[in-house]
Order: structure tokens, then C-alpha cells, then sequence
């Protein structure tokens, strides 16, 4: 009989453990840093834009010069100068007068405004008419209008986007501190697994959890490696644990965590350390356990696809990311329920489903099955005391 904790608990207990385990932080050159998680705050060194410039192509202008300006009656200025496109300035202008200035180049001191190309017309003499009014500001990008020094920017514990990688770039940061990748490994256990490449032969299946598990490890941010697949033989699970365990910061089994007589996780997990919890009240996921091997955090996971991936998603991720120091925030969508889902079990039930605009559609996935979870978009939460959602319940979707 299993002793179970309820999945709140379970995370508490496992993200208790994955904090104090700390982590190091190395400085990676920006163009390998998308995806990793930032170890340490950064704030801005300087302005962005360093200097006043300009967003279209035209002349900088004086705006007051140009009060009631237009095609019938343009305000006449002279040109006191071009703006070469990456150098300064160098001169500054006074009444009456404008400056050629391509987009992105510094507006000359005084300038507080651009007219575009389309606005004037050049004249001989070194004349500009200018043929529409400019307000102050129009067209112009001034100093630190995108960040301003001293700024924070950046909070320690983000995954860095693409986005924020182009931020980092403007202003100078050529390398980034980020956390170190947690070392997660993947062990299935299973007399009847098989290499996805082998052909199965009388009841053998082609063992599909451990490279899905070592995938979503890859997908969470950590440096998953695969350990292999070992038979249903205490000898050797207790042995390929043990050596794994010296090569990770966690650990985690695919199937063996059942209360059946061959189901030996819980019991290799006792002798090599402890067993923190045997069991959740949860479905799928019921037989799941967590411990240590060695003093390497264990989680062992149910051997069912679906549930192997639900309990991934739900518990495990969620250490990996503390691991890594990174403030995981679920992406949460609203939606209704496109028919009603029973649900009397005396547990917590993850449910998948596929989001169909704004609704919600179950997906009742059979034990042992794959396919339909590829069509699942998240899942929902059905509190252990419902007796199931009504159709056109509104829920709250836990995107994976």
C-alpha cells in the first residue's frame, strides 16, 4: 500500500531539496546565451540611445523654424551641413537654419526635430524649403528614450529570449552570467523494453519514455543524458542508480515505482539512501516516488507515457528550474470545457486537452498510450474532491 502525498506537497517537498542545491554561474558569449537563465541581475551602464538621432531620412530642424510651414508657404532654411551615417555630429545648429541627416545618424546639437525627404525640397544656394510643420520631437529618437543609465533591466533567474539577447547586445554585453545547466539523467526500467531501433519481438515494446523524458529535461533547460535501459533485476538497477547518481544533480527512473512484486525502484532507492515519499493522490501519476540515490535527489516517474510526461510537466520541471535558479511562471489560459469530464477517483487528476480558440477539448487518453498527448496543448487540474466539470465549465489550461 502506497503512502500518499498530495501534489502540492510532493512539489514543496522536491523544491525544498532542488534550492538548496544551489548553483554555479558561468559567463557564456552572447550568441550561446538564448534559453539559459540569467545567474545575476543586470542593470544598464549607460543610456540607449547614447545620443539624440534621427528615425526617418531628412533634414534635423529647429521645429520652431517651421511653425506653419507648408507646400504653399514652406519655411525657407539653410543647409549648414550633412550628418555622415556612424560619426558625430561635429556642429550644432542656429535659426534659420537645417541639417541632412539619414536615418539612425546624431541630430547636430539644437536640432530637436526631423522633416522628412518627402516634406522639402532642395533649392539652389544651398537652400531647403520646407513644405510641413514640425512639432518638437517628430521623428526623433532622443538619449536614453529606450533605457536609461542605472536602469535595471534584466532580473536574475529569466530565461533569456531572443529578445533579450538583443538588448544585451546593444549595450555591450558581449558575454552573459548564466546559471549552469543541471546535469539531469534518465534511466527505464522495464524486462520488456527495447531500443527504439530493435524490432520488437513477441510481447517487447520499444522503450519511448526514455527519450521523451530526456527531451522535456533538454526542453527544461538541463543537460540531459540518457543512461541507458535496465531489466527488472535489483542487482543492476541498484548499480546503473549509483553510477548515474555520480554523474547528476538529479535523477530520475521511468517506471519500477509501482507497488507490484517486480517493481524494485522504491526498494534499490532505500538501500542506496532514502525514500522521501512513495505515492501521490493523483491520476495519473499515483505510484510516483522521490529520494535520494547517493545524495542525488530521485524521482521516479510512472511508466506510462501520458503519465510519465503529465508528472514530468507538473513535478519535475519544476526542480529543474529551481536547480538552475530560474522564477519559472506558468503560461495559463482560460477556456471552456467542449463537454463534460467525469472525474470520482479520491485524487487530483491532470487532464490534457487541446484549445480549440477558446475552448477547452478534453482528451481521454488510455493508459500505455502516446499519440494523443502529441495533440494536447496542456492540461487541466480537476481538484480531488470534484466529481468531475460540466461542459462549458470554464478552466484554467496549463500550456506545456
Amino acid at each position: 500500500m502506497l503512502n500518499v502525498l498530495t501534489l502540492e506537497e510532493a512539489q514543496n517537498f522536491v523544491l525544498k531539496i532542488a534550492k538548496k542545491h544551489g548553483f554555479l554561474a558561468e559567463s557564456v558569449p552572447l550568441e550561446s546565451v538564448s534559453g539559459r537563465v540569467l545567474a545575476k541581475s543586470i542593470a544598464a551602464d549607460a543610456d540607449l540611445p547614447a545620443f539624440d538621432r534621427s528615425a526617418v531620412d531628412g533634414f534635423a530642424v529647429l521645429s520652431r523654424d517651421t511653425f506653419g510651414a507648408s507646400a504653399a508657404l514652406p519655411s525657407l532654411l539653410r543647409l549648414a551641413g550633412e550628418v555622415k551615417m556612424g560619426e558625430r555630429a561635429g556642429f550644432a545648429l542656429g535659426a534659420g537654419t537645417c541639417a541632412a541627416v539619414w536615418t539612425g545618424g546624431e541630430l547636430p546639437q539644437g536640432a530637436d526635430a526631423m522633416v522628412m525627404l518627402e516634406e522639402a525640397e532642395t533649392l539652389p544656394g544651398g537652400l531647403v524649403a520646407v513644405e510641413a510643420a514640425a512639432v518638437p520631437g517628430r521623428h526623433v529618437v532622443f538619449r536614453g528614450d529606450d533605457v536609461r543609465r542605472g536602469e535595471p533591466l534584466l532580473p536574475a533567474g529569466r530565461r533569456l529570449s531572443a529578445r533579450d539577447v538583443g538588448l544585451l547586445a546593444a549595450l555591450g554585453v558581449a558575454e552573459a552570467p548564466v546559471s549552469a545547466r543541471p546535469r539531469v539523467g534518465v534511466l527505464s526500467t522495464g524486462d520488456e523494453l527495447i531500443d527504439p531501433g530493435e524490432t520488437p519481438a513477441g510481447a517487447q515494446i520499444r522503450d519511448l519514455n526514455g527519450p521523451m523524458l530526456t527531451a522535456a529535461c533538454e526542453e527544461a533547460g538541463a543537460d540531459a543524458r540518457f543512461f541507458g535501459r535496465v531489466p527488472d533485476d535489483e542487482t543492476a538497477l541498484k548499480r546503473a542508480m549509483r553510477e548515474a547518481a555520480e554523474r547528476c544533480d538529479l535523477l530520475l527512473l521511468s517506471g519500477g515505482s509501482s507497488a507490484g512484486a517486480k517493481d524494485a525502484a522504491a526498494r534499490c532507492l532505500e538501500a542506496l539512501g532514502r525514500v522521501f515519499f512513495h505515492g501521490l493522490a493523483l491520476k495519473p501519476g499515483k505510484p510516483t516516488l522521490a529520494g535520494m540515490t547517493d545524495g542525488t535527489l530521485t524521482i521516479g516517474l510512472p511508466g506510462h507515457p501520458a503519465a510519465a510526461y503529465l508528472v514530468f510537466h507538473a513535478l519535475v520541471r519544476p526542480v529543474i528550474a529551481a536547480m538552475a535558479g530560474e522564477e519559472l511562471r506558468e503560461t495559463i489560459v482560460p477556456a471552456a470545457l467542449t463537454q463534460a469530464v467525469p472525474s470520482n477517483h479520491g485524487r487530483e487528476e491532470l487532464m490534457p486537452v487541446r484549445l480549440k480558440g477558446a475552448e477547452a477539448e478534453p482528451l481521454f487518453i488510455k493508459s500505455g498510450l502516446v499519440r494523443p498527448l502529441t495533440r494536447a496543448d496542456g492540461y487541466i487540474r480537476i481538484p480531488r474532491d470534484a466529481e468531475g466539470l460540466p461542459s462549458g465549465a470554464r478552466v484554467d489550461v496549463i500550456l506545456f
